[in-house]
């Protein structure tokens, strides 16, 4: 058995509102086994709406109007509500933004994660409630079997981040979408979380779509990233090559100046310049004319 050359390919993949306003347009990716793909650039640029198109939980208000997307071999496009449903929950799984919102605050922790070990993956009760405590001890969380008993308020807001890390990487997926999970977190629990998921993502070999905003970021986690700007990409490339030569899209190295520097005192933001921002809505404009 051949193993598959993407474990995830997008190709001329349009989403657009029911209005036909054009939200990502003719978006083409590719994320081959484990590695971590970036996309990033501002907000509204389309990132977060790449992975949710991927997932299949994109807004009503949205819909898929052309493209493929190809999740571990299988064309999802071709397959039937239910049958995408399944094939997706098997083989993809998401780390949120905001891990208070994403955890239900009436439920324990553990039922919450162990729940979908045995319904969707057929895991004995057991079986999920040990693999789940193995990765909860894995992104060191103390005292695994308290805090799988605990409800979502009573945890720090970095716990519940690296209790939704545990539960993405628990089935083992081909592939993880990160949507900004260090956005909600101070720099200093951003530094722990991004350690974990580089830590977890190499000992499981899983691919990463990895969804940011920050260079920093970009730089630490990725080995590839896609650059977006009003729903199309810029740039895609390797991320060492982006940070290491001066031949990138003005738009990106714009996003690299204006990264802050956590690093030394004094430092000042540096915006995208206005005329890097005018040329590109330029562009769009004449896309749609």
């Amino acid at each position: 058995m051949t193993q598959n050359v993407f474990t995830l390919e997008i190709s001329g993949l349009n989403v657009s509102s029911h209005s036909g306003t054009r939200v990502l347009d003719n978006i083409s990716l590719q994320v081959e086994p484990g590695e971590v793909r970036a996309l990033v650039g501002e907000s509204g640029a389309g990132k977060s709406m790449i992975g949710r198109a991927v997932l299949g939980t994109l807004p009503p208000i949205l819909d898929k109007s052309s493209g493929h997307i190809i999740l571990n071999g299988k064309d999802l496009s071709l397959l039937s509500e239910r049958k995408r449903r399944e094939w997706v929950a098997h083989n993809a799984a998401l780390i949120p933004q905001d891990p208070l919102s994403a955890l239900n605050p009436v439920r324990r922790v553990g039922a919450q994660i162990i729940t979908p070990l045995v319904r969707i993956h057929s895991w004995s009760k057991r079986e999920a409630e040990d693999r789940c405590l193995s990765l909860l001890d894995q992104v060191k969380i103390r005292d695994p079997k308290r805090v799988l008993k605990s409800y979502p308020h009573e945890l720090s807001g970095g716990m519940r981040q690296r209790i939704l890390i545990a539960a993405a990487f628990a089935n083992r997926p081909p592939l993880i979408v990160a949507d900004e999970p260090t956005t909600a977190l101070d720099v200093t629990v951003q530094k722990e979380i991004l350690k974990i998921v580089r830590l977890l993502q190499e000992d499981t070999g899983t691919a990463v779509l990895f969804v940011t905003h920050d260079m920093g970021v970009v730089a630490q986690v990725s080995q590839t990233l896609t650059v977006l700007f009003g729903g199309r990409v810029l740039e895609d490339s390797k991320t060492h090559d982006v940070f290491t030569r001066d031949a990138s899209h003005p738009y990106t190295q714009a996003l690299i100046r204006s990264t802050p520097d956590y690093h030394s005192a004094g430092g000042k933001f540096v915006p995208v310049p206005d005329n890097v921002i005018a040329t590109l809505h330029a562009q769009m404009r004449e896309r749609l004319s």
